[in-house]
């Protein structure tokens, strides 16, 4: 999957109770809209439709609002006058469009300006099951999104994601930073909600790829299950900080990717116009969202117990050319069960970092069973790419 969250105007109605913040008068109050774009097309002009996937109307974001009456500094006083406490913003039916609003009604200020932040999915922080948050999210201005104990919830593949800081927004500031002069909308203001992934995406793609040779028949190679073991699921998150995951290294766990049923992969002939192609590979249909880590490698050839795994287990069937040897007598067939370990640590990939979608390239080598290498390729969610992990 690739991620890209196009733009989806939103409305949030509304005023909340504030003596030191006064909102635009009857006659002139304007609803504060959300515009949610992707943190790809932050450098670009903001014209419509994007290319992509939208965000999911189903998924509710939360959102924090600040007050200034000048610019947003970045100090600790520039939360004093809190204007949104983590109110959850979902799509629904206003005035006949369909819009992204609060449950509560806000609009724009008479003065000053309004600096927002905004995490998804909304949270109230009691359901750590169901997504995976332990408390609220919060924001410091110093320091910027702070998540505690996040736990990584396996079933529901939450994307945990948090959006850049819209500063300084104003209801005459369109989402590009220009005036509005339209006396609306025009399909474009609102605040610049432009969400990351702070989590990352894993999956694995395989083949089959071995010599010709010509005392054989038929190979037929079998994936039976794909594991990977001792990842670490539970983390606390903080923006500013290198790595921006901290997780303990006794909260680990496995995790399955075996296809629904045996998975057949054709052997490709070993020949030199094949050996470097990145092509034919089968994905398997398992993607699964991931706390980021640093990947762990005793520096020794055989793999520590506490290192992140792949552990890959498929048959080797091989039936050799003989005339009176059948394809279709199972006798006749050389048969392998084979169980491969190796570490998902490469020099390349040290680490599975937050916003990354991770693809693990595995090569089989039906003819020989004692090395497995990867050749990762890591780009932003955003794919990555592994050259071959071939296993030999």
């Amino acid at each position: 999957m690739k991620k890209a969250l196009i733009i989806a105007l939103a409305a949030a109605a509304g005023i909340i109770a504030c003596s030191k913040v006064e909102t635009a008068g009857d006659g002139t109050r304007k609803p504060i809209r959300f515009s949610v774009v992707s943190h790809l097309q932050r450098n670009k002009a903001h014209t419509l439709p994007f290319s992509g996937l939208t965000y999911p109307t189903d998924v509710p974001f939360g959102t924090f609002a600040w007050w200034t009456q000048n610019d947003w500094t970045g100090i600790a006083a520039d939360q004093d006058n809190v204007f949104i406490d983590n109110e959850k913003v979902s799509y629904q039916l206003v005035s006949g469009r369909n819009a992204w609003t609060t449950s509560s009604v806000y609009y724009w200020t008479k003065s000053g300006k309004l600096t927002f932040a905004s995490y998804s999915p909304w949270t109230a922080g009691t359901t750590p099951a169901t997504d995976g948050f332990s408390a609220i999210p919060s924001y410091n201005a110093a320091s910027g999104w702070q998540i505690a104990n996040y736990t990584i919830v396996d079933s529901t593949n939450v994307d945990l994601m948090y959006a850049d800081l819209a500063a300084n927004c104003t209801q005459d500031t369109n989402l590009d930073g220009t005036a509005v002069t339209d006396g609306g909308d025009g399909g474009f203001s609102g605040v610049p909600t432009i969400f990351n992934h702070a989590l990352c995406r894993l999956n694995f793609a395989l083949r089959a790829l071995g010599p010709k040779n010509a005392n054989v028949d038929s190979i037929v190679v079998t994936v039976n299950d794909v594991d990977i073991q001792h990842i670490k699921y539970k983390g606390s998150f903080s923006q500013s900080a290198n790595p921006r995951w901290i997780s303990n290294a006794a909260d680990t766990t496995g995790y399955d990717f075996a296809p629904e049923s045996p998975l057949t992969l054709e052997l490709i002939p070993n020949t030199p116009e094949n050996v470097a192609a990145t092509d034919n590979y089968v994905i398997l249909p398992t993607v699964r969202i991931l706390l980021p880590q640093t990947l762990l490698s005793s520096g020794d050839p055989v793999a520590a117990t506490d290192d992140q795994l792949f552990i890959l287990k498929y048959t080797v069937k091989i039936h050799y050319k003989k005339d009176n040897y059948p394809e279709s007598d199972p006798r006749y067939w050389s048969v392998s069960e084979i169980t491969s370990a190796v570490r998902l640590y490469k020099d390349d990939i040290p680490a599975w970092k937050d916003n990354q979608s991770i693809t693990y390239r595995i090569t089989i080598n039906p003819y020989t069973t004692e090395k497995v290498f990867f050749d990762p390729a890591v780009v932003s969610w955003e794919d990555v790419y592994s050259s071959d992990i071939i296993i030999d």
